[in-house]
């Protein structure tokens, strides 16, 4: 009788083999989450209070930088990549460190971009220059003007607080962006405009006159007074 297939019952393997298969895909997905955790939300913090960020023409070989001078009198720059709560967290070059060789081929990140970051602050007014620190030929081998942008920018919440834009023609240039003013809480209560020389363009050269080889770059009266200090 036992072996009659009339009393045979395969219940019993199907409901096995079932907890097997079942078994196997719960293993297989909690593999799956613990190589793959789920983000937390908000599990890396932005700590800056404030980014000054200073763009220009990707292509551009021209080393343009960024100058601030908080409210203690203490400047940032590349000279100084950091001191108080203001920090220098990369100091483009323009073309020059924006290469990579791979396989004996050079190839240019195009990306002309510098950023300060304010991890704190202290109350009162800040000034923000850019400076022309050289010319350079672009990507093409040539020289052109460079399109300068300035950003004043607030985070936690995000808010893009003013912007200023110039023409970078010669070396030595230095532009006034903005001044702007801290509260105790943080918070901007004032933005102005004029112009304050942090460096003059007399810094570029240590004689304070124009090598006879960047003759052609002497300024035109009409645009001399966009660049401090003059010659």
């Amino acid at each position: 009788m036992a072996n009659n297939p009339k009393y045979v019952s395969s219940v019993a393997f199907t409901d096995l083999l079932f907890n097997i298969v079942v078994g196997l895909a719960f293993l297989f997905l909690l593999a799956f989450i613990l190589m793959n955790p789920i983000a937390k939300e908000k599990d890396v913090e932005e700590k800056s209070d404030f980014i000054i960020i200073l763009t220009w023409d990707d292509e551009s070989g021209d080393d343009i930088d960024l100058w601030v001078r908080d409210p203690k009198g203490q400047i940032l720059s590349f000279r100084n990549r950091g001191v108080g709560f203001m920090h220098l967290d990369r100091d483009d070059l323009g073309l020059s460190n924006d290469t990579v060789k791979e396989n004996g081929r050079v190839t240019h990140i195009l990306r002309n971009k510098e950023v300060i970051s304010l991890r704190g602050f202290h109350p009162g007014k800040y000034l923000v220059n850019v400076h022309v620190y050289n010319k350079k030929p672009w990507v093409d081998g040539t020289n052109h003007p460079s399109n300068i942008k300035v950003e004043l920018v607030k985070l936690n919440p995000y808010n893009e607080i003013t912007q200023a834009q110039f023409v970078g023609k010669r070396r030595g240039e230095e532009f006034t962006a903005f001044h702007f003013t801290l509260d105790e809480e943080g918070e901007v209560t004032e933005i102005t405009r004029e112009r304050e020389a942090l460096i003059g363009s007399r810094s570029v050269y240590s004689t304070g006159t124009i090598p006879e080889e960047d003759a052609s770059l002497q300024p035109d009266p009409a645009e001399l007074e966009l660049w401090f200090g003059g010659w």
